[in-house]
């Protein structure tokens, strides 16, 4: 081999590196220090290094997936219904990142079922770390007190709704985990404090059917029946007593203009065409009966129809949906992870993919990038998922 090509293989980051960095990216959004953490651990520490040390074993990996395949005809889908240059560039940008993030994915080590728990709980403190430190600081600057909802939160995972649905997504994980262990115990205490977490302290009402839909969706594939009988009582008691301290306030914001939104956004994808829609990138301000302006659709899925009309949403659903399922099938802990943000995104959200790293990465994005990189047998693998039929 040249000297040359030996200097660089060298520099090559191990599976270590790429570890440590996704954790680092990760932290980075529950620091107080604005978006520099963010980008600078992106940027520079997972998508420069991801373009720059990939093989073309990797690359020829990625072009032979049908999951990667199906994301890059929505980007190529966007590009030619985007509405101006600065949009097209977005969407390339937009791109890029997301393949950077399956390329660094590829090249992480394998975790075993014990790091998957280990990980998915450390994931959940830190989580919960991150709401009381709000918490506290909120009832000594804005006079917080138990009962009220916190405000913006003050890292770059500023939103609740992000925030509690991230802890959804961390916790099925985890319990699938639990599942597959049969640790019952760990699996109800750890429920019953995300959603306590979820509906009282941060009165985030889009955790419930996050919750709810993973939940079934894992106790009907991943526990057997005779199992199944013991656990979903307790965890529908504890939902229900939790649910009850919270259902008053909740109540109270009714359905924050949803279906009104949705409603308009729908005659206006109808004046566009329903095929093709309105233009990727297209903004579009909407009043509601009450005078209160709304610049998004608060749906994934509402803003791709939006945009793209009916073959925008379907290619969504075709880069979503078959992943999802082969993960589950095949016992990868990102499908877990994906699942309750598919569901979320459905009540809040824009696009899948944004030019910038954001906090929705976490409910869609990243999860979507480690499956794929997980189907082609590149990266991350798990435990398997209890037998069903013992």
């Amino acid at each position: 081999m040249n000297p040359f090509f030996r200097r660089l293989k060298a520099l090559t980051p191990g599976n270590r590196y790429w570890a440590a960095l996704f954790f680092i990216f990760f932290c980075a959004f529950l620091l107080p220090f604005g978006s520099g953490p963010v980008k600078v651990s992106f940027y520079l520490g997972i998508l420069l290094p991801a373009l720059l040390f990939s093989t073309w074993q990797e690359v020829r990996c990625l072009a032979g997936s049908h999951h990667f395949l199906a994301v890059l005809a929505l980007g190529a889908y966007a590009l030619t219904r985007a509405v101006d240059l600065d949009t097209a560039l977005g969407i390339l940008e937009a791109f890029v990142s997301f393949l950077a993030l399956m390329l660094g994915a590829m090249k992480l080590p394998t975790i075993q079922p014990a790091a998957v728990k280990r990980s998915a709980i450390l994931g959940i403190a830190l989580l919960f770390i991150y709401i009381f430190a709000n918490a506290v600081h909120q009832s000594m600057t804005q006079n917080w007190l138990p009962g009220m909802r916190l405000e913006p939160l003050f890292g770059k995972l500023e939103s609740v709704i992000f925030c509690t649905t991230l802890m959804v997504g961390t916790l099925m994980v985890y319990s699938w985990s639990c599942l597959a262990t049969r640790d019952y115990r760990s699996l109800i205490i750890a429920n019953a404090a995300v959603i306590i977490s979820a509906l009282w302290l941060m009165q985030s009402r889009t955790a419930v059917p996050a919750w709810l839909g993973s939940m079934a969706i894992l106790l009907a594939y991943a526990t057997p029946s005779c199992e199944r009988r013991r656990i979903l009582p307790w965890l529908l008691l504890s939902l229900l007593a939790i649910a009850a301290l919270a259902f008053p306030a909740l109540l109270e914001r009714g359905d924050s203009y949803r279906l009104e939104i949705w409603a308009d956004y729908l005659a206006a994808t109808r004046g566009c065409g329903t095929l093709f829609g309105c233009g990727w990138g297209l903004e579009y301000s909407f009043t509601t009966k009450d005078g209160v302006v709304i610049t998004h659709p608060h749906s994934m899925y509402m803003q791709h129809l939006f945009w793209g009309g009916i073959t925008g949403l379907t290619l969504l659903l075709l880069a979503l949906i078959p992943p999802l399922i082969a993960g589950i099938r095949q016992a990868h802990f990102a499908a877990w992870a994906l699942l309750p943000g598919c569901i979320a995104l459905a009540f809040d959200g824009k696009g899948l993919m944004t030019s910038q790293p954001n906090q929705r990465w976490f409910l869609a994005t990243v999860p979507l990038a480690f499956l794929i990189s997980g189907l082609i047998g590149k990266t991350t693998t798990s435990a398997a998922s209890p037998n069903k039929n013992d």
